[in-house]
């Protein structure tokens, strides 16, 4: 397995999964962020964040408001560049 050439202080594309439904206005501070939420016939919803985030304080700090929202977290997904 090849480890990417990253650092905590600069800017990466992730994709983050959870289950719940979350509204577009909580996450409108996070401008480069796509929300997109699934139905999943299930009785919570799955929502998917895309977009860069500048740094991991930023990426902490969205998990942590995720947290506090009752969303739990299924999956966060680096997506380097191939």
């Amino acid at each position: 397995m090849t480890i990417p050439n990253i650092s905590m202080d600069v800017p990466v594309q992730y994709r983050i999964k959870v289950s719940g439904s979350i509204s577009e206005e909580w996450f409108s501070f996070y401008d480069s962020m796509v929300l997109e939420v699934q139905d999943t016939g299930d009785l919570r919803p799955l929502t998917t964040l895309t977009g860069h985030v500048t740094d991991q304080a930023a990426l902490i700090s969205m998990l942590a408001l995720l947290y506090d929202m009752q969303c739990p977290l299924l999956s966060v997904e680096c997506l380097l560049d191939k």
